[in-house]
Formats: C-alpha cells, structure tokens, sequence
C-alpha cells in the first residue's frame, strides 16, 4: 500500500472526520451508503479505479472485490484523517493494490490511462474553478471506454431544506466554499462527457449518473492508438 502525499495546507476535516460516517447515517440514514455503490457492476477484473475524494472508503472493500487481484485503486483525498480512515478498510493481503494519495490538486503522473473515473460528493464541494481543473486532469488520462461514475447531491422541489441542511453544514464543519450546488450537467457536457445511466434518490435528493466520454474526441489520436478495441461499458440510458 503506497501513500503519496502532496498537501501542505490544513486538514479541513481533522475534527469532521472521525464523526463523519455516523452523522451521515444520523441524517440521511442506510439508504446513503448504499447509494455508494450505484453501478459500481460496471468495475470489471483488471480495472484500473481512480477514486477522487473518497472520504473514509465506505466503498474501497466492494470496488477490491470488482476489480479482482489483477487490478489497482488510485485512492485520491484532500483529507489525511479521511485517507487514514480509507487505509483501514483494507485489509493486509489487498494492500498492494490500493494507491493512496492525499492531494487536492487532483494531479496524477505516471499512472497511464484510468478505466473508471469515481467521484461520490466531490463536485458539491469544489468551487467552479475547482472543477474545471478536475475535469482537465482526468481528461489527461482517459480512453474512450473509460467511465466516470458520479453520486451527488441534486436539488429536489421539496427537499430544498436537506441541500441548505448539507451546505450550510460543511460551510460551518469544513469551511467549504459553495453557497449553492453546481451545474454539474453544465460540466460535464462542456467537457463532452455524455449520461448514459441515471437513477435518481430522490428521498435522500441525490443522483447518481453514469458518463462517458463522446467517442469523436478522440478523432485526432494517433493512429497506433486504434489498435486498442474500446469497448463501452454503458449500452442502455434508463
């Protein structure tokens, strides 16, 4: 088990982070966790997962079993008592397949290309600036068969109370900066990812989506590139 360490600023979540799981159960119950692992089926043996703003790593034990013993886990966090939490959930004989690294700048050299992108109320959190540079790194290291996962807040007509609830909580808790969520479809569309699966928890006001890249993006790829067979993993829209 590697860990890499590129932060030097102050842990927002050093006091938030031992309480977290539990006051996220206390508000919003079982039914959240289990939003975690929304198409995670998609993950096939082999796979390469890199996880972005993983938190405590509710779900780095099912990902370890998807991407089987000839697979590999990025586990990237902003948070070092959130990454020592992760670290926890993996057991001895796994270890060597999970990557940590606490960053916040979302940079990953020398990984070459990644399978599934994941990212489980991240975007919620980073200013618009933020997620702009998230989009363009993981654009560096994607195939055109490469997925992204994406869980996260939505606004809901009736549930509005829930989202200033999370909000104004981890504005007070984690000092983060946002005062509204952001348009996620803006962004993802801007840099020409396209839904392909979409449930939505509309009790929790949540939703989780399925993206991949468009395939004509990579028109201009050299053609040694195209010896590769991409496959997509997404067939349906629902």
């Amino acid at each position: 088990m590697k860990t890499k360490d590129k932060l030097s600023t102050v842990d927002k979540y050093r006091f938030l982070a031992p309480i977290y799981d539990y006051l996220a159960s206390l508000v919003l119950g079982k039914a959240f966790h289990e939003s975690k692992k929304t198409f995670l089926e998609i993950i096939q043996p082999g796979d390469t997962v890199w996880v972005i703003g993983g938190g405590t790593g509710a779900i780095l034990p099912e990902i370890l079993k998807r991407c089987g013993k000839n697979g590999k886990i990025i586990y990237m966090e902003a948070s070092n008592k959130m990454l020592e939490k992760a670290k926890g959930r993996v057991s001895l004989d796994c270890q060597s397949r999970v990557e940590f690294i606490c960053s916040e700048d979302f940079g990953l050299p020398n990984e070459g290309e990644i399978d599934v992108v994941i990212t489980q109320f991240l975007l919620d959190v980073l200013t618009d600036h933020s997620i702009n540079s998230l989009f363009q790194r993981v654009k560096q290291k994607v195939s055109p068969s490469t997925s992204w996962l994406f869980l996260d807040f939505y606004p809901v007509k009736d549930k509005q109370w829930l989202i200033h609830l999370m909000i104004t909580s981890f504005s007070l808790l984690a000092k983060h900066p946002r005062k509204e969520l952001p348009d996620y479809d803006k962004f993802f569309k801007n840099w020409d990812w396209g839904e392909k699966k979409a449930v939505s928890f509309e009790a929790l006001s949540l939703s989780a989506k399925g993206y991949q890249i468009r395939n004509d993006l990579f028109k201009i790829i050299p053609i040694i590139r195209t010896i590769k067979i991409h496959i997509p993993r997404f067939i349906v829209i629902t």
